[in-house]
């Protein structure tokens, strides 16, 4: 965790000193203040606890978290991280909490391990009756951006992308205008598209009982599992600003979207010319 209590307020481990004692936000149990050259400042529950806050958490969200919160910062807005949404359910911290010159909250949420899609919409139902804009940022994983071959002046491409579901309803909650995603490794942002990928079905040929011949395939067809990926960048978070709009609910297959406002990056710089 990025935040504790200590008499009774919200404090940053940022601003934290060893020897106080710090309390969980949620559970008000113990905490203790971590600090190093290598880590990342944070707070973990004393053992043992059942709080539901002291899940697990990467050393790459913690500073993704820290990243944003920093960078809305610097852009002059408010910004509080693991900030407590009350009409969210279960796990009611958004990663990031920022709000416009003009008071619209705006919501990150920095998706490291896969969500379900009925957690995530139901998030996203939340965030929308609440008029919290959002904007869900999943992790690029090292294998995948390893696997991506160039494709012109800032671009990464990957024929076979094993999209995971929570990945897709991300791209289609933002539209035509795709996702983006955050390479950990090197603390920095792709704007990502997900495409249809087409499978090649090998010609076979076999012969029935009877002596008839058959045979089939010798033809493309979609493939559920594997999208096309196409990543624009590296950006780094500073030049990067914000851009909200509206967005209209919408159905299709298995996903759901909710009527809301949405989030998304905007470069301020051109985009870059190298593609690592």
């Amino acid at each position: 965790m990025l935040i504790a209590e200590f008499n009774g307020e919200r404090i940053e481990a940022t601003a934290a000193t060893r020897g106080h004692q710090y309390r969980c936000p949620h559970c008000k149990g113990a905490v203790i203040f971590k600090r190093g050259r290598r880590v990342i400042w944070h707070f973990a529950h004393k053992p043992p606890t059942d709080c539901t806050w002291a899940a697990g958490e990467t050393r790459g969200h913690l500073e993704a978290k820290a990243l944003v919160h920093a960078a809305m910062s610097a852009r002059g807005r408010q910004s509080q991280v693991e900030y407590v949404v009350a009409v969210l359910p279960g796990d009611r911290r958004a990663d990031v909490m920022a709000w416009s010159s003009t008071g619209q909250p705006l919501a990150f949420e920095l998706q490291h391990t896969s969500i379900g899609l009925d957690e995530i919409e139901a998030r996203s139902r939340c965030y929308a009756r609440a008029g919290i804009a959002q904007i869900w940022i999943p992790f690029l994983s090292a294998a995948a951006w390893s696997q991506a071959e160039p494709r012109g002046a800032g671009q990464l491409f990957l024929a076979k992308y094993p999209a995971r579901p929570f990945e897709r309803w991300v791209h289609g909650l933002n539209g035509k205008d795709g996702m983006w995603m955050y390479a950990p490794w090197s603390k920095k942002f792709w704007h990502a598209r997900l495409a249809g990928h087409q499978l090649w079905v090998e010609e076979s040929t076999w012969f029935e009982a009877g002596g008839e011949e058959r045979s089939a395939g010798g033809f493309y067809r979609w493939s559920k599992r594997y999208r096309e990926l196409t990543l624009t960048g590296p950006y780094e978070i500073g030049n990067l600003d914000i851009a909200i709009a509206p967005r209209s609910a919408a159905t299709l297959d298995v996903y759901n979207w909710p009527a809301g406002l949405i989030a998304r990056f905007v470069p301020v710089s051109p985009v870059p010319t190298g593609h690592r």
